[in-house]
């Protein structure tokens, strides 16, 4: 998978375990992970963008090397909170659920730009968690919280739920790696049902991942 931060890979990773428990190994390709599965190099939408652009031409290559096991299935996932930075066209001033097309169209873009191709290989899923993939933990930890993906920021209802305790660095949400893992990726999955009926996203999400399974298996 690509990502944006060490907290979305357990999440992804656990949802995608769940849907497809054949699944031998879910790995990291940015941002490069250490052995105890925290970040070790930069990461941030724009690097998440920058790796597409920079495997545009190879992505082949990336999914079907030389040497190694071939990659079944790359997710690739931005939240829609970055969709104005990340240079959508025509962005709103307010972004919201319907960004999520734009936002893809404009993934597509960077993995394409510099290629022959005229789509993406269906091993390609792009995943774009509205507003963030904190909505996704909202929805497995309270039931009774209408449409998640409304929330501007999911991260600061985890916080005002005292899921999530304040940075005393910048007063944000501080996104402790290990409640990602050990806390909330497990009732993300055990509920994944739950989350796929409130959040949108991760339905179309998982959806195109079953497909590509079902192709996988000549379906």
């Amino acid at each position: 998978m690509v990502c944006e931060g060490q907290t979305d890979v357990p999440i992804l990773r656990a949802a995608l375990h769940e849907i497809w428990p054949e699944l031998q190994e879910v790995r990291c390709l940015q941002p490069e992970l250490d052995e105890t599965h925290r970040a070790k190099g930069p990461a941030g939408w724009g690097h998440v963008k920058a790796w597409c652009e920079a495997h545009a031409d190879d992505l082949e290559e990336v999914l079907s090397p030389d040497l190694g096991d071939p990659i079944d299935l790359l997710v690739i996932a931005i939240d829609v909170d970055i969709a104005i930075d990340a240079g959508i066209s025509d962005p709103p001033k307010r972004v919201g659920l319907y960004e999520t097309t734009r936002l893809r169209e404009q993934m597509t873009a960077w993995l394409l730009e510099a290629s022959s191709r005229g789509s993406l290989p269906s091993a390609v899923v792009l995943s774009t968690p509205v507003m963030a993939i904190e909505a996704w933990i909202i929805a497995a930890l309270f039931p009774k919280q209408r449409s998640p993906e409304k929330l501007e920021d999911p991260a600061e209802a985890l916080v005002a739920r005292k899921k999530l305790r304040r940075s005393a660095r910048d007063g944000k949400a501080w996104k402790e790696f290990h409640i990602y893992r050990d806390t909330f990726a497990p009732v993300v999955a055990r509920r994944l049902e739950r989350v796929r009926k409130a959040c949108a996203e991760v339905e179309r999400t998982l959806h195109a991942v079953e497909q590509r399974r079902l192709e996988l298996d000549g379906y």
